[in-house]
């Protein structure tokens, strides 16, 4: 409006009763930035009615990686916050309101475990999927070799936090009150329980699947390579909760 009086007054001893109508057609203040993994990105405008964080990645033309393999930042200020896409497509309550110059930044990190042991292959494996069980996993990584793997020494490695550790902790072990924990996970694949406790456990990016070749001698092998080649997955809190 006050653009608008300007200009009349501009154009009065000029013209005949002077009019003007100024429309706001891009507001470079009420924008955000889309960075990363998607087709088009840029800095955009917010429109008036409000935009979420899909919102502006839809208008940014859409991610360009597999939905398993993203993860959305939102950046506000000096906070970032991190969490994969299909949580944000899960949990509609963290597909949070964008504000004037938040950032919104899409990455692509794909998923994958390690498989050790006797495997078929010994090697990164990719999940290739939106997600993936136990039973699965083994089978990406060629199945129990017949000649050299002890059914009953099939582990999962991963790090839990440190509230569920101590739940399912031994009686007298002591476990960290805060935190992440090493936790090692064993099946005995002889028993068919297992087999079906194998098709509902869900694999974790960075997990490690061991397999031995002998349950009593392979241990500490096991043990030394938790320790040398995994480390804790940095798990981002909801966006709702960071950023109410």
């Amino acid at each position: 409006q006050q653009v608008e009086e300007l200009i009349v007054q501009k154009l009065t001893g000029s013209a005949i009763q002077p009019q003007a109508l100024v429309n706001v057609s891009r507001s470079v203040s009420n924008a955000a930035t889309v960075l990363g993994e998607v087709t088009n990105g840029a800095r955009l405008p917010l429109s008036p009615r409000g935009d979420r964080v899909l919102d502006v990645i839809a208008t940014a033309g859409g991610v360009r990686s597999p939905i398993h393999e993203t993860f959305i930042g939102l950046t506000r200020g000096n906070h970032t916050i991190v969490m994969p896409m299909q949580a944000l497509l899960g949990r509609p309550s963290e597909n949070v309101y964008i504000r004037p110059q938040d950032t919104i930044t899409v990455i692509r990190r794909p998923q994958t475990f390690t498989a050790f042991g006797a495997t078929g292959q010994n090697s990164i494996v990719p999940f290739d999927a939106v997600g993936i069980t136990l039973e699965e996993a083994v089978a990406k990584a060629g199945g129990l070799r017949d000649e050299r793997a002890d059914p009953r020494g099939v582990y999962l490695l991963r790090f839990e936090d440190a509230k569920l550790a101590g739940a399912i902790a031994p009686p007298e072990t002591p476990v960290p009150a805060t935190g992440l924990v090493r936790v090692i996970y064993r099946l005995d694949m002889r028993q068919a329980s297992s087999i079906f406790l194998a098709r509902q456990f869900k694999i974790r990016d960075k997990d490690v699947l061991y397999v031995a070749n002998s349950a009593s001698t392979d241990v500490q092998k096991m043990l030394t390579l938790f320790n040398l080649v995994t480390s804790p997955v940095i798990r981002g809190v909801g966006m709702a909760s960071a950023f109410d």
